[in-house]
């Protein structure tokens, strides 16, 4: 404990104050003099105001108790010049509490603090950057979750709708059947007074087809028995209907439907679209059989009519009726491509090779035509020979020499070439075709 917080100081300054601060000046005087030599009244000033100072000071160590390191700095003071008026003594203590400012400044103690605060902080940065890291992970994972349970939800639901449209596709087919069988047990449809004939044009001549157990039942050819709808049944097309010596005029004028009229007329200008696949029945220059006929492909195309989907029609060869005569169910056509000027056609000996099914073509041109080149026009499901053929209509398209119909399926024979073929009696989806017109 220094001299300058011991009692006997505070007793020298109660008994007799002059001459307690002149042994305190002396006694100081004597201490500064071994230090430093220095001597005068301004350096007796300041050790009088020094004295003041420890004696304040040595009341504090009182109250704290002896601390490691005082007496190092105690004897610093000794050899110090003593603090300058004005100065600050007083520092940061570990304990809490001010103590002498010793080897480190305020400034130091102030960097020190924020140094310490600092890093608290980067700790905190640290755990929230790592927080975060795991929240963003979470997120991530939650998100790749839910994108998955979406695929799987609009998965679900495509598959749905699938199973519904061909729900809806059977339950057709059965309603078509369960009419079938209705209009077989009613006797089928007749028109009054066309029992006995295909339609009053020239050429078109035979008998109305019967109702019977196998449905819709067409006619026999003139003069030859009834269809076998068999491909081996081979049946040459008679050469005496052919365009030579024939008296139908080679063209007739191209008619486009007007307004509202759904009639379809000699010459109209129409599109036929499968009904089950939706492709247009096509052809062109740049497509040819493969069978060995040798001839220009017919088959579907796209789900859109463009200019090499349209076709003429046109009366049988040796048939003369009027430009513009309305058609009905039961007559003979020739349908004639617009583009290229060949008549749809089909003949025996020469089959689609994928499907082994006779092959439709587009044959001869504006001056050359045969039999095989007739098509005998019907209403699907009954025929309606007699009636008025409208663009409304479900068709069947019948040629004329072989029985068959003009039939296709989802059979490819390349990208967007869809086989058609001529095949079966008529009574299949497959076989069904409807009319666009110009």
């Amino acid at each position: 404990m220094s001299n300058y917080g011991d009692n006997n100081y505070g007793q020298e300054n109660d008994g007799d104050t002059s001459r307690g601060f002149m042994d305190h000046f002396k006694r100081s005087d004597s201490r500064n003099s071994s230090g430093s030599g220095g001597s005068g009244p301004g350096r007796q000033g300041q050790q009088q105001g020094y004295g003041q100072q420890q004696q304040g000071y040595g009341q504090q160590q009182q109250g704290y108790g002896q601390q490691q390191g005082y007496g190092q700095q105690q004897q610093g003071y000794g050899n110090s010049p003593g603090p300058r008026p004005g100065s600050n003594m007083v520092g940061g203590s570990q304990y809490g509490g001010n103590t002498v400012g010793g080897d480190f400044s305020q400034e130091e103690v102030d960097k020190h603090q924020r140094t310490e605060k600092y890093k608290e902080w980067g700790k905190y940065a640290a755990g929230a950057a790592a927080i975060a890291g795991v929240v963003g992970a979470t997120a991530y994972g939650v998100h790749e979750y839910r994108e998955n349970k979406e695929e799987e939800r609009e998965e679900k639901e495509r598959e749905e709708q699938e199973k519904e449209r061909e729900q809806e596709r059977r339950r057709h087919e059965q309603e078509e059947r369960q009419k079938q069988q209705h209009q077989q047990q009613q006797g089928g449809r007749h028109s009054p007074g066309h029992d006995s004939a295909y339609g009053g044009h020239q050429g078109n001549q035979g008998h109305q087809g019967s109702q019977g157990q196998g449905g819709f039942r067409p006619p026999a050819p003139m003069g030859r028995p009834p269809y076998s709808f068999d491909a081996n049944d081979v049946r040459n097309a008679n050469p005496a209907r052919s365009s030579d010596n024939s008296p139908t005029p080679h063209e007739y004028p191209q008619l486009r439907q007007v307004g509202s009229d759904s009639t379809i007329k000699m010459g109209s200008i129409i599109s036929l679209k499968h009904n089950m696949t939706g492709r247009f029945l096509h052809t062109d220059r740049s497509h040819s059989t493969e069978s060995g006929s040798n001839q220009q492909l017919v088959f579907g195309f796209k789900w859109s009519p463009d200019e090499n989907d349209w076709w003429q029609v046109l009366p049988a060869n040796h048939d003369v009726p009027v430009p513009g005569s309305v058609v009905s169910f039961g007559t003979q056509i020739r349908l004639r491509h617009v583009e290229t000027g060949r008549h749809l056609h089909s003949h025996y000996n020469y089959r689609e090779r994928k499907s082994g099914q006779n092959e439709i073509t587009a044959y001869g041109d504006q001056g050359h035509s045969d039999e095989n080149d007739h098509w005998v026009i019907e209403r699907w499901g009954d025929g309606a020979y007699g009636q008025t053929w409208g663009s409304h209509e479900v068709v069947v398209l019948r040629h004329y020499v072989s029985g068959m119909t003009l039939h296709s399926h989802e059979l490819l024979i390349s990208e967007d070439v869809q086989s058609v073929t001529c095949f079966g009696p008529g009574n299949e989806e497959n076989d069904k075709w409807r009319i666009e017109c110009q």
